[in-house]
C-alpha cells in the first residue's frame, strides 16, 4: 500500500530560488509534501518565525548580507525549539565544527543531497524527544554528542581553550601531531604547544570579540611537540560564546611538507633561471672561442715551435682551452650540453676512475669502496659521468686537508612516489645510485641549498671554479636523474647521484677509454653553413688545410640553393642554430629531400635544439680542435648507410 506523502512545513534561509527548488525536490522524492516560505534577509527570516510554526530550518551558510549565523543566533534569540540544518557549498570542516558548536543540529554539502531526507527524519524524530524531555539538556546533549563525534572523525588536529588559554579539548589528531596524550595536556596552558609569542599575538585579539560565532582567516603558527621539536603549522581558529564563557578553538595542520616543497620549488625556478642565463652565455663564449682556438692552431702551425711567438700563442692556446673547460660545466648545469647516453656497468667506471684519481687525492686521503655486486646497468653519458664522479672526488679531498677518509658506494635504489612528493624533480622507479662521502669539514646549513648554483664554492678565493657541483646537478637533470647532497659541519659530506636503470633489452658496452685514430687527409667536398664570418672563416681554413673542397653558405637557404646547384656535395657541416628561419636540424631535413645520401654533421656551442628535437645526430661542439674536426669529418664520412 503506497503511503501519502507527509505534510512538512520547512523555512529555507536561502537566496537562490534554483538551489531552494533543488532542496524542495529531494524532500518530495523522499516522501515529503513540503510546504515551504523563502527567505534571504534577517527582516524575512524573523518575520517568518513569526508567522507560523516550522518544523525544521533548512539554511544556506553563506549569503550576501545575511550569514546562516545570524539566523541560528536570531532562532536561538527567540528560544525556539526548531531543528536547524546547515546547507552549504561551502561548508569546510572547521566551519561544520563551529556551526555545531553554536547549536546547529547538522550540516549537509549541497553536492550530497541524498543526506537531506535521512538527516530531516532524524532532526524532527530528535525535536519530538526534546519535547518529552528537559529542554535545555537535550540540547546539549546532542549537541555534545555530535560534536565529540565529529573530533573523533576529524583529520587535523583540534585544541580548545577556555578565556585563561588553558586547554580543554584535545582530540586524537592533535594527540598524534604534538605527542601528548590527552590526560597530560588537560588544563595545561596552550603555550605548551605552541610558541608563547603567537599566543601573545593572539590573547588580546581573541579575547575581545563580543559575536557569538566567529571564524577567522586562516594563520601561519609555530608548533611545539612534546620533544621539544617546532614545525610550521597552519591554524583556523574559531571562537565560540557559550553562557557569557568564551571559548576558543583552533582547527591546526602541520605544513612542513608543503613548506619543504615550497623551498625546492622556488630553489628550481632560481636554478632554471640561472641555467638559462649561463646557458646563453656559454653558448656565445663557444662561438667566440672556436674564433680564437682555431685562429691558435693555424698560427702554431705556421710559426712552428722553435720561436718565442710560438710560445707565447701555446701559452694563449693553452689559456682558451681552459675557458672551453669553463663553458663546457657552464652549460652541463644549464642541461644544454650535448650527452651520448650508453648502457653501462657503473661499478666498472668507478673502479677505472678512481685508478686514475688516486695520485691527484692524495696518500693522505683514505678511499674505501663499496660496489654493489648486483648493480642494475645503467643509462647515462659514461664520459660526464666519469667527470661528474671526479669532481665528486676533488671535492672530497678538498673538504679533508689534513687526510681523512673517502668513500664510495653504488646501489640500487627504488626511488617510490612518496620520496618523489617531497623532492620535485624526481620520478619514481628504478635508479642506480653513486654515494660518494667523505668526512670533513662539512657544510652549513644556511647554504646548503645554495651549493650547486654556478661560481658558488666554500672554498678560499683562487681555490676552484664554484663549476664543480654545478655540472653534476644539470648532468644529473639532463640524464633524468637526481642529486641529493646532506652534510653537517664538522662531521663530512655526501652527494648522491641517482640515474635512471637501463631497461633489461640493452646490452652493455664498453667504456674504457680508447686511443683516436690517425686523421687522413680528406678529398671531398664539404658545405660549410655558419652565420657567423668570422667562425665560417675557421671552419674554411681547416677544411682548406685538410685538403677538402669547401663550399660556403651564410644561413640555410642558402645552402639550399647551393646543393641544388652543386651534386659534388658530399657533407653538410651546419652549425644548430641560425637565424633566418630555417635551423640546422631543417636544414637538414631539407637537404636530404633533395639528396638522401648526403652525410651531415652538426655543430653547436650549445646543442638544446638538436637535443630537444630527439636527432639521432652526428655533433661536433664548439669550440673545437683542429684535429676533433679532421677525426669528426672522417668518421662520418666513411660511415656506411644504416650504421649507427
Amino acid at each position: 500500500m503506497i503511503q501519502p506523502p507527509r505534510a512538512i512545513q520547512v523555512l529555507l534561509v536561502e537566496d537562490s530560488e534554483d538551489d531552494a527548488a533543488l532542496l524542495l525536490r529531494e524532500l518530495r522524492r523522499g516522501g515529503y509534501d513540503p510546504q515551504s516560505r523563502r527567505a534571504a534577509s534577517a527582516d524575512a527570516f524573523e518575520d517568518a518565525l513569526e508567522s507560523q510554526a516550522w518544523d525544521v530550518i533548512l539554511c544556506d551558510y553563506t549569503m550576501p548580507g545575511f550569514s546562516g549565523a545570524e539566523a541560528l543566533a536570531l532562532l536561538h534569540k527567540r528560544k525556539l525549539d526548531i531543528p536547524f540544518i546547515f546547507v552549504s557549498g561551502t561548508l569546510s570542516e572547521e566551519m561544520a565544527v563551529a556551526a555545531m558548536r553554536a547549536g546547529a543540529h547538522d550540516y549537509i554539502v549541497k553536492d550530497r543531497l541524498r543526506r537531506l531526507v535521512p538527516a530531516v527524519e532524524r532532526e524532527l524524530r530528535d525535536a519530538v524527544a526534546r519535547r518529552e524531555q528537559a529542554r535545555d539538556r537535550a540540547e546539549r546533549e546532542t549537541a555534545e554528542r555530535r560534536f565529540r563525534h565529529i573530533l573523533a572523525l576529524a583529520p587535523d588536529a583540534i585544541v580548545a581553550a577556555d578565556e585563561g588559554f588553558r586547554i580543554t579539548i584535545y582530540n586524537r589528531a592533535a594527540e598524534a601531531l604534538f605527542g601528548y596524550s590527552g590526560e597530560e595536556i588537560a588544563g595545561q596552558p596552550l603555550d605548551v604547544l605552541l610558541s608563547s609569542h603567537v599566543v601573545a599575538s593572539h590573547r588580546h585579539h581573541m579575547s575581545d570579540s563580543e559575536t557569538a560565532l566567529r571564524v577567522n582567516e586562516r594563520v601561519e603558527i609555530v608548533g611545539r611537540r612534546k620533544n621539544g621539536e617546532e614545525f610550521p603549522a597552519e591554524a583556523a581558529i574559531v571562537q565560540v560564546i557559550e553562557d557569557g564563557n568564551a571559548t576558543f578553538m583552533a582547527v591546526i595542520r602541520d605544513v612542513s611538507e608543503r613548506k619543504t616543497l615550497e623551498a625546492q620549488l622556488r630553489q628550481a625556478q632560481r636554478m632554471e633561471a640561472v641555467g638559462q642565463l649561463t646557458g646563453g652565455l656559454a653558448h656565445d663564449f663557444n662561438n667566440l672561442l672556436t674564433i680564437v682556438i682555431g685562429n691558435l692552431d693555424l698560427l702554431l702551425e705556421r710559426l712552428g715551435k722553435d720561436c718565442e711567438s710560438a710560445e707565447m700563442a701555446q701559452v694563449a692556446l693553452e689559456a682558451s682551452l681552459r675557458g672551453a673547460t669553463l663553458t663546457r660545466q657552464l652549460l652541463a648545469f644549464s642541461r644544454r650540453q650535448p650527452l651520448e647516453p650508453k648502457v653501462f656497468d657503473m661499478n666498472v667506471l668507478v673502479d677505472d676512475t678512481v685508478g686514475l684519481l688516486r695520485r691527484t687525492l692524495g696518500e693522505q686521503l683514505e678511499i674505501a669502496m663499496v660496489l654493489a655486486p648486483d648493480l642494475w646497468p645503467v643509462l647515462a653519458d659514461p664520459v660526464q659521468l666519469e667527470s661528474a664522479f671526479a669532481n665528486l672526488a676533488i671535492n672530497a679531498r678538498d673538504a679533508t686537508p689534513q687526510g681523512g677518509q673517502l668513500a664510495i658506494e653504488t646501489v640500487n635504489k627504488q626511488l617510490d612516489s612518496d620520496y618523489a612528493a617531497l623532492n620535485l624533480d624526481v620520478v619514481p622507479g628504478d635508479y642506480v645510485m653513486l654515494a660518494v662521502s667523505d668526512n670533513g669539514t662539512g657544510i652549513s646549513p644556511d647554504i646548503l641549498d645554495k651549493v650547486f648554483e654556478p661560481f658558488f664554492t666554500t672554498k678560499g678565493q683562487g681555490h676552484g671554479t664554484g663549476l664543480g657541483l654545478s655540472m653534476v646537478y644539470g648532468f644529473a637533470k639532463q640524464s633524468g636523474g637526481h642529486v641529493k647532497i646532506y652534510s653537517e659541519v664538522g662531521h663530512g659530506t655526501t652527494v648522491r647521484l641517482y640515474l635512471p636503470r637501463a631497461s633489461a633489452d640493452r646490452q652493455c658496452v664498453e667504456v674504457r677509454p680508447c686511443e683516436p685514430a690517425a686523421v687522413d687527409p680528406g678529398d671531398a667536398t664539404i658545405l660549410v653553413v655558419e652565420d657567423s664570418t668570422e667562425v665560417r672563416r675557421v671552419a674554411v681554413n681547416h677544411l682548406t688545410a685538410f685538403g677538402y673542397q669547401v663550399v660556403e653558405a651564410a644561413s640555410g637557404r642558402e645552402a639550399l640553393n647551393q646543393l641544388a646547384a652543386d651534386d659534388s656535395i658530399a657533407l653538410l657541416f651546419t652549425d644548430v642554430i641560425m637565424p633566418g628561419g630555417l635551423s640546422g636540424p631543417e636544414l637538414a631535413q631539407r637537404a636530404r629531400e633533395l639528396r638522401p645520401d648526403l652525410k651531415v654533421l652538426f655543430t653547436s656551442g650549445y646543442a638544446e635544439t638538436a637535443i630537444d628535437g630527439g636527432l639521432s645526430a652526428d655533433l661536433l661542439s664548439k669550440p673545437y680542435r683542429k684535429e676533433e674536426l679532421a677525426r669528426k669529418l672522417r668518421e662520418v664520412l666513411e660511415r656506411r648507410d644504416g650504421e649507427p
